[in-house]
């Protein structure tokens, strides 16, 4: 588990790519007014066991496209924006304590780790994918070499045959 604790550290403070999200914009009325819709960001939410051989969502498109748009949700928990309290009830509070680094504690649960700071902020998803099918080869139909996506408030870095690591980009007292 520590090597994973380590990824998080190094990912934490990696500079990376820009990959852009999916946005829409609404057109103009006919009328002289213009109406305009907001943006709407890609999103993706993720429920159950996520490192099981034959889970698809690593073949899908909008998976990568949300992590892009910082709008990925496993269990309802979003890095940044979800507390421990929010995670101790979906996840219930008999999570695995599997290390603390830095201010982040780190939890484990169904080979996903969460790592939470001081104030009880999730900064850090790990999705363990060794057991997933083919996950070398979906990430990298996915992924560009470097393998690595710069959104707006978190880094996400693939590591195939391993994890996907999600890190919030700034942590309050660090």
């Amino acid at each position: 588990m520590n090597k994973y604790i380590k990824a998080l550290v190094a990912t934490g403070v990696s500079a990376g790519l820009l990959l852009g999200g999916v946005s829409a914009v609404g057109a103009t009325d006919q009328t002289a007014q213009a109406e305009t819709k907001a943006p709407q960001k890609a999103h993706y939410s993720y429920k159950g066991v996520f490192n099981h051989k034959d889970n698809d969502a690593l073949k899908d498109k909008y998976f990568y496209q949300a992590l892009a748009a910082d709008n990925f949700k496993y269990e309802g928990l979003q890095v940044g924006k979800s507390t421990k309290a929010d995670a101790d009830k979906v996840l219930g509070k008999n999570l695995k304590v599997v290390g603390a680094e830095n201010g982040i504690t780190f939890y484990e649960k169904n080979d996903v780790v969460l790592g939470f700071s001081e104030d009880g902020q999730l900064v850090d998803l790990v999705l363990l994918i060794d057991k997933v099918k083919d996950n070398e080869k979906d990430i990298k139909a996915h992924v560009n070499k470097e393998a690595f996506y710069d959104a707006e408030t978190t880094q996400i870095s693939f590591f195939p045959g391993d994890a996907i690591v999600i890190n919030k980009k700034i942590r309050d007292g660090q």
